[in-house]
């Protein structure tokens, strides 16, 4: 194995041998040859990077501690309100901060912070040499072990790997291949045996995507052969395609994209609805949410409105309605109840103490 002698100078723990990474490095290769392949100008492409996202997210929180569901996630992303989910007020803080944390992974892998955007061209420039002498995959499993060496989190350089495989093109799309198993508890940290675990990792990720994506693909093609119409004009199979390639979508941004009345775009939904092709996932009757089967454990996560108290108008209730006291209905107890007199405060000893002050002064005058 050759490489730059200059990075090779920086390297703690040396460079794994050929016979080490060589099979490993070549199955990765493959993977995220075929899943490129697969995903470049695919139809589903935005849903399917949307559910890679998440499922990376979910891999890097747990690593560090938390556990969250990704359809908890999605929810919250999708600005939707989840259930929280726990039997005591410890349970749903913990839930809430694993939320909290696998939504930052998602930032740092889909829409970083101004400071995130900092810290991953910061993260850019250390793994360009690496990349430049060893390749995309080895030398970024290098520069990523170097990177932690010098005491540096893992966020900012999975951040900086997806943009510069994409540079390179290994990639042609923002694939989030992170490599999270790779720092799992109990895995060695010597270069021998890391750099080929790190490796396998985002070969496993590659070709997790690859079987996410065919059944997406799958549950897509089903779905508009069920939603066929026997008029030459029906526009049910173009609201499908429309429907499959956004994660959620209302009946307004459903009628925007194909040109038609909002109420014609309502219909189609309610028809799908009833033949089980697609599911309503905010439970509410205004701004209604909809998505392909797929996305039925959003359905389950995302919590009912709740229910208006029946003769309660909108807004605020007032607060004499909240300080109402309701009637006793037992008249014996009213019959009993005698009201305690109205209290008068005796200002009688302060006002003689007042007097005799003022006595007191006026004799000193």
């Amino acid at each position: 194995m050759t490489a730059s002698p200059d990075v090779l100078s920086t390297l703690k723990g040396g460079v794994p041998a050929m016979g080490d990474v060589a099979a490993v490095l070549t199955r990765t290769a493959t993977l995220c040859g075929q899943l490129d392949q697969q995903l470049h100008g695919h139809p589903l492409r935005a849903v399917i990077l949307f559910r890679a996202r998440l499922e990376a997210a979910r891999n890097c929180a747990a690593v560090d501690g938390f556990l969250v569901d990704p359809w908890h996630l999605a929810a919250v992303l999708e600005g939707l309100r989840p259930r929280i989910r726990g039997q005591n007020i410890f349970e749903r803080g913990s839930e809430v901060d694993a939320v909290h944390a696998a939504f930052e992974q998602y930032q740092w892998l889909a829409r970083p912070t101004g400071l995130q955007r900092d810290a991953i061209v910061q993260a850019t420039h250390v793994v360009k040499p690496f990349v430049r002498a060893m390749g995309p995959l080895l030398g970024g499993a290098l520069a990523f072990r170097q990177w932690i060496e010098t005491g540096h989190g893992r966020a900012p350089l999975r951040g900086a790997l997806v943009r510069l495989w994409c540079m390179d093109g290994l990639l042609r799309m923002p694939l989030p291949l992170t490599g999270a198993a790779a720092f799992r508890s109990g895995t060695s940290w010597t270069a021998r045996s890391w750099v080929p675990d790190w490796l396998s990792a985002i070969g496993d990720e590659a070709e997790a995507i690859r079987a996410m994506a065919r059944a997406l693909e799958a549950s897509w093609r089903q779905a508009r052969l069920q939603a066929g119409d026997q008029r030459r004009n029906s526009r049910a199979s173009a609201a499908i395609d429309v429907i499959a390639a956004h994660p959620v979508i209302s009946a307004t941004s459903l009628a925007a994209r194909l040109s038609m009345s909002i109420k014609a775009a309502c219909l189609l939904l309610e028809r799908f609805l009833e033949r089980g092709l697609i599911v309503e996932v905010t439970h509410r009757s205004a701004r209604r949410l909809f998505a392909l089967r797929d996305m039925e454990p959003l359905q389950e996560v995302v919590q009912p409105r709740q229910k208006t108290i029946p003769g309660r108008k909108r807004g605020r209730p007032r607060a004499t309605d909240m300080l109402e006291v309701p009637p006793v209905e037992d008249s014996s107890f009213q019959r009993d109840f005698q009201p305690l007199e109205r209290w008068t405060p005796d200002y009688s000893e302060l006002e003689a103490a007042m007097a005799e002050v003022d006595r007191l002064l006026g004799g000193n005058k």
